[in-house]
């Protein structure tokens, strides 16, 4: 047993040792805008090659591991709590490769491995994402480049007898989806630990998991680019950076935002948006609706004709026949200030800077502004209200072409040292994810920030 357990930490950091070296191949032909030179694809595919290998040696290896050790749970559990008393580090490495799946507990003192089942903490991370609702597979255990060959669209022509035909050229090109770095971590006291039995089981298959099924949510479905994202984008966040000042190239590939009602028409949502995405020749296999649970809830509510029988826009969940699914993210809220002038029994509004301790705070949609500041009865000058101005949005889109993969592994820390001040124990999560939008066309934004008639 003791050398099956050296040999799995040993293809472990060869696995490891090959995925950084891929990645540094790719760092060059970034910074350097090339692509990989003849030694460098032959490394890569050396290198692809023998993870493949050594992926299957670990499924091999933690097979005969988890057969000849039922409770390897609870060994993790105990090994865990053991370093944690003793104030060793110990590194979880969560890897999947091909069909093998499982999760390295390494003790650096004594050098040994534990696999164990990786779901504890995937099937977490996989049920809070959105685009595993939507039936999408997302790749784990990727490494080199992620790339999608994609060419021009050649047409046929007709030729009489014996005519020869014109040359037709395919144009070839390729989209590349560069990996990003996600972290999270959470110091944790050792009273705390000491005073919960199941606090460390609750970070590694429940808080750290959720807190990375959000984050891969707003990156994907956001309506900003998250902060610190390079390539971590999605299509959303694109379209509203198309209409603000500093618009990039990227920005440029997807379709302008729509206006739409507040409470949006029936038609404004199956004319404007959803036959707009369909004409563009998408095929609509995996095209879904995506909203908030306030927006969800207005349309179930609203008639698809006003003046005829009474059938709700959302119908088990679905709008114009597309499925709907629900994020927080698909609101924005702008917040401004504004100063009161009292003259003559009338009271106006300016716009003024923000101040710490406004007189009154207030929270509006798009076009109530107006009946709000009315409704605060203010009859003195230089108040200051604080305007929360809320725009639900509404998204359409066919994910198949929004691909996301994890590269190499999950890298989980139990690291007693970095807060050794504060007597507390760091749990840090690293990994690395990458997505790129295939066909711009497959997605529309609508702000819902017309007012109603």
């Amino acid at each position: 047993m003791k050398k099956n357990t050296i040999n799995v930490r040993e293809l472990v950091q060869k696995y490891q040792a090959n995925c950084d070296r891929i990645n540094e191949i790719a760092d060059a032909c970034e910074t350097e805008q090339r692509e990989r030179t003849e030694a460098e694809n032959k490394e890569f595919d050396a290198l692809t090659r023998e993870n493949q290998l050594l992926g299957m040696r670990m499924q091999a290896a933690t097979a005969d591991y988890l057969r000849e050790n039922p409770n390897a749970q609870a060994q993790m559990e105990k090994l865990v709590r053991e370093n944690l008393k003793s104030g060793r580090t110990t590194e979880i490495t969560l890897v999947r490769e091909g069909e093998f799946t499982g999760m390295m507990v390494a003790d650096d003192i004594n050098g040994g491995i534990v696999p164990l089942r990786v779901q504890d903490f995937l099937e977490p991370l996989i049920e809070g994402f959105i685009l595993k609702l939507v039936g999408l597979p997302m790749p784990t255990g990727l490494s080199g480049d992620f790339v999608w060959p994609i060419y021009d669209i050649v047409e046929a022509s007709i030729a009489g007898e014996g005519v020869a035909l014109t040359d037709s050229k395919i144009n070839l090109s390729k989209l590349t989806a560069t990996p990003e770095r996600i972290g999270i971590a959470i110091p944790v006291t050792n009273q705390a630990i000491n005073q919960s039995a199941g606090i460390i089981e609750t970070l590694v298959k429940k808080v750290m998991p959720e807190a990375v099924a959000l984050l891969l949510n707003k990156i994907v479905f956001g309506l900003d680019k998250v902060s610190g994202a390079s390539h971590l984008v999605g299509p959303f966040a694109h379209i509203v950076a198309k209409g603000g000042g500093s618009a990039t190239t990227e920005d440029n590939r997807f379709a302008d935002m729509i206006n739409i009602h507040e409470v949006p028409t029936f038609t404004e949502l199956n004319a404007k948006m959803k036959a707009k995405v369909l004409e563009s020749g998408i095929e609509g296999n995996h095209l879904c609706w995506v909203m908030t649970k306030t927006m969800k809830a207005i349309l179930e509510g609203s008639p698809i004709n006003p003046s005829g029988v009474y059938v709700p826009m959302i119908q088990n969940d679905r709008l114009c026949g597309l499925p709907v699914y629900t994020s927080n993210v698909m609101r924005k809220g702008v917040v401004t200030y504004k100063k009161s002038t009292y003259s003559n029994g009338n009271t106006t509004w300016a716009s003024c800077d923000a101040v710490t301790t406004p007189d009154y705070e207030v929270t509006c949609g798009p076009n109530d502004e107006a009946t709000i500041l009315a409704g605060l009865n203010c009859t003195a000058s230089n108040k200051v209200v604080k305007i929360t101005t809320n725009t639900e949005y509404i998204g359409i889109g066919d994910w198949s072409y929004q691909p996301m993969g994890l590269f190499g592994s999950f890298r989980f820390i139990v690291d007693p040292y970095s807060q050794a001040r504060k007597d507390a124990i760091d749990f840090v999560l690293n990994t690395d994810y990458a997505t790129k939008t295939l066909r711009p066309e497959a997605f529309l934004l609508a702000a819902a920030n017309t007012a109603n008639a």
